[in-house]
């Protein structure tokens, strides 16, 4: 029987070993079959499957959502269209994260304004007495 032992699928893939076993007991992975000797068995599918994962979650994907297609993609299928949807949802997420982030960053950077401000407003002043950081 020939196969990728754990430790091979995972060099190939640029993983950790533990990586591997991970995702298999997520159900990422499926449980590959094992040699006479008991050693995992794992295919190039199994490859090709662990680099699609990884390549998901650089693009922000979550280990759920990535499960969630496989498993689509297993059952009834996925089509271009689907994923092009999912990819969308994706960059919608993102830019509203983006959207908070950048309204945390003004937020930020007009405390600090006030913060360095010579006439303090007094909200600042009580904040700063609370905080016993009074200038």
């Amino acid at each position: 029987m020939e196969g990728l032992l754990r430790g091979q699928l995972a060099e190939k893939a640029k993983v950790n070993v533990e990586t591997v076993r991970f995702y298999e007991n997520k159900g990422l992975l499926p449980a590959p079959p094992r040699s006479e000797s008991g050693y995992r068995l794992y295919s190039e599918d199994a490859l090709v499957r662990l680099v699609f994962i990884q390549n998901a979650k650089l693009c922000g994907f979550t280990l759920k959502e990535i499960k969630k297609a496989l498993n689509k993609s297993e059952g009834t299928g996925i089509t271009v269209s689907d994923f092009i949807t999912v990819i969308d949802r994706k960059v919608d997420s993102i830019n509203r994260e983006i959207a908070k982030k950048e309204k945390t960053k003004e937020m930020l950077a007009g405390l600090r304004g006030q913060l360095t401000a010579k006439d303090k407003h007094p909200d600042i002043q009580s904040v700063l007495k609370t905080l016993h950081m009074e200038t």
